[in-house]
């Protein structure tokens, strides 16, 4: 499985970022906030809407400049600070080895050639950055299942077609997707949903019935009181 990976510059340090087109907003690692060695630009208070309550959490903004690492184009971006020394990592897809297996990559230039089997990600470009990143070139389409190229302003990315590029619902091994669900959940906020006054029996019900489809989304039954007929179908 290959993702959507480029690697740029923050402010003069070379990481790895990934384009999520899922992603509402762009996110930092601590530990490149803490290279950059400077203090927010602002903080933003978020109102995080809970099963049973509702709370606010401080969220450190930073302002920084994001550029190709032939510096050859920049992007001022706002990113929120997660507090994890790095966001995920991602199995090394072993570009060569790709571009010389299928013809239509064949003028394909990756600048990332690292050869560690896990790479760590330090940024994350949420859909509006993505949006600014695009290119006027075609993407390289080759068959069915085959993985596809496309030239942004920050270099090539290569990635699997199809579902496999949404990220949401196909971390599914423990190596990789808890880090980007846990990214993506209140907990890295420092938020967990917790029962309130006599709701205890009914959350632990509620909790027992979530289901995650198979496509992402979490599906669960609704209870009645006691005496009442279940819905349908539930």
């Amino acid at each position: 499985m290959v993702y959507a990976v480029v690697v740029v510059e923050v402010e003069g340090i070379t990481c790895r970022a990934l384009l999520d087109t899922g992603a509402g907003s762009s996110y930092a690692s601590a530990t490149l906030v803490e290279r950059l060695n400077r203090k927010p630009d602002h903080k933003e208070y978020k109102k995080i809407e809970m099963m049973m309550t509702s709370t606010t959490q401080k969220i450190e903004m930073y302002k920084v400049l994001i550029s190709s690492i032939k510096g050859n184009f920049s992007l001022p971006i706002t990113l929120s600070k997660v507090d994890k020394g790095v966001l995920l990592t991602v199995p090394n897809p072993r570009y060569a080895e790709i571009i010389s297996q299928h013809q239509h990559l064949k003028d394909v230039v990756m600048d990332d050639v690292d050869t560690k089997q896990e790479l760590p990600i330090h940024v994350i470009l949420g859909t509006s950055e993505y949006a600014r990143l695009k290119t006027s070139s075609v993407p390289k389409v080759g068959n069915l299942g085959e993985p596809v190229a496309e030239l942004t302003s920050f270099g090539w990315t290569i990635m699997s077609p199809g579902a496999e590029t949404n990220l949401s619902s196909v971390y599914l091994t423990r190596s990789s997707s808890t880090d980007y669900e846990e990214l993506c959940s209140l907990d890295v906020l420092g938020l967990e949903d917790k029962p309130a006054g006599d709701q205890q029996a009914v959350y632990s019900k509620f909790q027992e019935r979530l289901v995650r489809h198979p496509e992402g989304w979490y599906e669960t039954g609704l209870l009645w009181k006691a005496g009442h007929p279940p819905l349908p179908n539930n």
